[in-house]
């Protein structure tokens, strides 16, 4: 049977069908359904789907421009708070997948997961260039480049692939439990070595601002679809102990992705404060040699 939604559009597409009664019977189902779960539905997939490139932004920021630059934002970055995101990832799609919740509510943690695990391996690459422990690749052959990747990745690169095969292969299910109660500590964790990076160096320009600003909104919308869950099974007198916790640790997860992007609208307005204060300044210097 094809998707609702396919059977909606070409419905609407055909000329012998009338638009007006095919809105009417859609709305009929939405209503019968109820409003607030076909919303918290729509936005999870809107949510899956714009994670998987959502951190395109941040990647770019290592990627382009010079590569002092690049060097610059790797060293703004914190590697505690990417490797421990990206573990809460892990641990958050392992527990989803073995409770069989569909993908479509927790489909962004994997998407983000790779994206942080890409973040990590070119910070560490960047870190290790301006120590001169990886050798300048736009001088090397394809091979040796390739070498050159392996030998300083490789480390990295092994850590990932063990902890992918343990939490999803090894692991029993009962420790994923556990891990995902904890969900909460580790995301307090994870976010905090990147606030207070951001505090040391009083600004935020080594971060993606749209990245930012779409961590505090996917939290957001995770918020409500998980109470929308809660509300759903609680009506029903069903369990609710694993939308608890999910709840729980979106709500986190929006506080502290709320604080780093008010980092960002503090430390930016302090800057452009400083940059008139100079300019000022120097006006005024200017009026005095006159």
């Amino acid at each position: 049977m094809g998707s609702p939604i396919f059977l909606l559009i070409n419905l609407l597409m055909d000329p012998d069908v009338s638009k007006k009664v095919v809105l009417q019977m859609a709305w009929s189902q939405v209503k019968a359904i109820g409003i607030g779960k076909v919303l918290a539905a729509l936005l999870s997939a809107l949510t899956v789907g714009v994670s998987s490139f959502i951190r395109i932004p941040q990647i770019r920021k290592l990627l382009v421009k010079s590569e002092s630059d690049r060097i610059t934002v790797a060293n703004g970055l914190s590697l505690k708070s990417l490797s421990l995101e990206t573990l809460n990832n892990l641990i958050h799609v392992s527990f989803n997948s073995q409770h069989n919740i569909p993908f479509i509510q927790y489909g962004e943690s994997l998407l983000l997961g790779i994206q942080n695990a890409i973040i990590i391996l070119l910070t560490k690459f960047y870190r290790m260039r301006e120590k001169e422990e990886i050798e300048d690749l736009s001088k090397l052959t394809f091979e040796d480049k390739l070498k050159a990747l392996s030998n300083g990745l490789i480390e990295p690169i092994a850590i990932m692939i063990g902890s992918v095969i343990f939490f999803t292969k090894i692991a029993p299910s009962s420790l994923i439990s556990v891990l995902e109660i904890l969900n909460i500590p580790i995301s307090i964790l994870a976010k905090i070595p990147q606030i207070q990076q951001n505090y040391k160096l009083k600004t935020v320009k080594h971060l993606s601002d749209i990245v930012l600003k779409a961590n505090v909104l996917g939290s957001g919308i995770r918020v409500y679809t998980s109470f929308t869950d809660y509300k759903t099974k609680a009506s029903k007198n069903k369990t609710t102990v694993d939308e608890q916790i999910l709840l729980a640790g979106y709500s986190t997860s929006f506080i502290l992705n709320s604080i780093l992007l008010g980092q960002s609208i503090f430390y930016d307005k302090l800057g452009k404060k400083s940059l008139r204060d100079e300019i000022e300044k120097k006006e005024e210097e200017v009026k005095k040699h006159l």
